[in-house]
């Protein structure tokens, strides 16, 4: 994901990030919502979207923007 927080810092500046955790890391305890949905076993990727839990078909810069100013976090 890497990839994708550069180009959210190139285009948007420092105050937009985002972070990847590995479904098999004991970081997802971390993320109760995403743990209960690896463990009901949502297909991959899931991502925590504010308070929701999302399952995009490919997770691209793209569909980060969107969700992001759907967010009202970026214009």
């Amino acid at each position: 994901m890497g990839y994708i927080n550069r180009y959210l810092q190139q285009d948007y500046g420092d105050h937009v990030r985002i972070r990847y955790v590995d479904v098999d890391s004991s970081e997802l305890a971390e993320y109760p919502s995403l743990a209960k949905a690896v463990e009901e076993g949502l297909p991959l990727p899931v991502v925590l979207s504010g308070d929701e839990v999302k399952t995009p078909p490919v997770l691209s810069f793209g569909w980060v923007v969107n969700e992001l100013k759907a967010q009202g976090a970026l214009e």
